[in-house]
């Protein structure tokens, strides 16, 4: 459960960055950019960013770690 948990949390992130990306307007140079402020998507983006490691850990965390037999 946790680990499809981290996974659909990731996915969700991975949309939200390639989101801010793709919807950026053209006139704007980055979605990441800070510099462009909100016209930019620099805080969807980033956001979209911390959902993604938020997932990551989640997922990490509920493999085995190494070496160690996993019991059912």
């Amino acid at each position: 459960m946790k680990k499809t948990l981290g996974l659909v949390i990731t996915l969700v992130g991975i949309l939200i960055v390639a989101g801010a990306f793709v919807f950026t307007p053209d006139h704007a140079l980055n979605a990441a950019d800070s510099g462009n402020g909100i016209s930019a998507s620099a805080g969807l983006a980033y956001g979209g960013f911390i959902v993604f490691g938020i997932g990551i850990v989640l997922y990490i965390s509920s493999l085995p770690l190494a070496g160690e037999k996993q019991h059912d």
